[in-house]
C-alpha cells in the first residue's frame, strides 16, 4: 500500500507515513467520524486552541507577542479563535433566544420600565395642564416608544447578525486600542491583538450567560465588569503599563468607546425621526 498523500511506499500496519507524516486513513469517512475528528483537533487537550485559550487566561501578553514576532504555528490563527468563540455564541444566544432578551433587559431594567410608562401613558386622561407641556408629553411618549422599538430591533438583530457585529467591533476597538495605545504597533497588529482578547472574551462572556440562565440572571452583568477588567490586563502586560498608567490609558480607551456609541444612538434617533416625519415608518 502506498501513502495517499505522497506515494510512498507503506509498512504494514503503519499509522504514518515516514516520508511525509500524513496519516493512515483506510475507513471511509463518516458523520461520527468527522465530529470526533472536528472536536479532538479542536478543543483537544494539545490542540493550538486549548493552548491558545489556556495561555490567552494566564499569560495573553506572550500569546500576542510571540504570533506578532512570528510565531504562528503554536496558536490558532486570532480570527479563526475569534470566529469560533462568535460561533458558539450565535447558537448558544439563539437557542435560547428569550432568556437572552429577558437577561439582556434585566441589566437595564430600571430604564426599560420607566421607558415602559412613558410609552404607555394615556395623554386622554391628562387634564388641567398647558399645551406647551401637553406636547411636551406626546414627544416623551413618542421618543419612548422609539426607543423601546429601537432596543427591541437592536437585540432581533445581534441574534440574527451576532457574528457580523462580532467583526464590526472587532474593527471598532483596533481602531481605539491603536488611539489609546499608538506606538509602536501598526493597525494590523491592534487587529491582531484584539481579535485574541476579544475572542478569549466571548468564550467567558458565554460561560456567564450559561451560569446566568442556571443559577440567576444577574450574574450575567459582571461579564461587563470582567471584560473592563480583562482589557486592562491584557493591554497593562503587552505594554508593560504600571497600574496608574494602565487606568489612564483605559480611560481613554472607554471615552472613545462612549463617544462612538453616543454618536450611533445620537445618528439612530436623527434617522428614526427623519423616517417618522415623512412617514416612512
Amino acid at each position: 500500500m502506498n501513502c495517499k498523500n505522497c506515494q510512498e511506499s507503506l509498512k504494514d500496519n503503519s499509522q504514518f507515513c515516514d516520508n511525509c507524516g500524513g496519516k493512515v486513513i483506510v475507513q471511509r469517512i463518516t458523520f461520527k467520524e468527522l465530529l470526533i475528528e472536528f472536536f479532538i483537533n479542536t478543543f483537544g487537550v494539545d490542540s493550538k486552541f486549548f493552548l491558545t485559550l489556556r495561555k490567552m487566561a494566564t499569560h495573553p501578553d506572550e500569546v500576542i507577542n510571540e504570533y506578532i514576532d512570528g510565531i504562528r504555528k503554536r496558536y490558532v490563527n486570532p480570527f479563526a479563535f475569534l470566529a469560533v468563540g462568535a460561533g458558539l455564541s450565535l447558537l448558544t444566544f439563539n437557542y435560547f433566544a428569550d432568556d437572552f432578551i429577558a437577561i439582556n433587559n434585566s441589566i437595564q431594567s430600571d430604564q426599560i420600565s420607566e421607558l415602559k410608562q412613558k410609552a404607555a401613558l394615556d395623554l386622554s386622561t391628562i387634564k388641567n395642564i398647558d399645551k406647551q407641556e401637553f406636547q411636551k408629553l406626546e414627544i416623551e411618549k413618542k421618543t419612548a416608544q422609539m426607543q423601546l422599538k429601537f432596543m427591541d430591533g437592536w437585540m432581533q438583530f445581534m441574534l440574527r447578525y451576532y457574528n457580523l457585529m462580532t467583526f464590526i467591533f472587532l474593527l471598532i476597538y483596533a481602531i481605539l486600542s491603536k488611539w489609546t495605545y499608538r506606538k509602536p504597533h501598526n493597525f494590523g497588529e491592534h487587529v491582531v491583538i484584539n481579535a485574541f482578547i476579544y475572542g478569549f472574551l466571548t468564550y467567558i462572556t458565554l460561560l456567564f450567560f450559561m451560569l446566568a440562565i442556571t443559577i440567576h440572571p444577574s450574574i450575567y452583568s459582571y461579564s461587563i465588569l470582567i471584560y473592563i477588567l480583562f482589557y486592562m490586563y491584557a493591554f497593562g502586560k503587552f505594554y508593560q503599563l504600571s497600574l496608574g498608567k494602565n487606568i489612564l490609558k483605559l480611560l481613554r480607551f472607554l471615552l472613545g468607546l462612549m463617544v462612538f456609541f453616543i454618536s450611533l444612538m445620537i445618528i439612530g434617533v436623527i434617522v428614526g425621526i427623519a423616517l417618522k416625519y415623512f412617514d416612512f415608518i
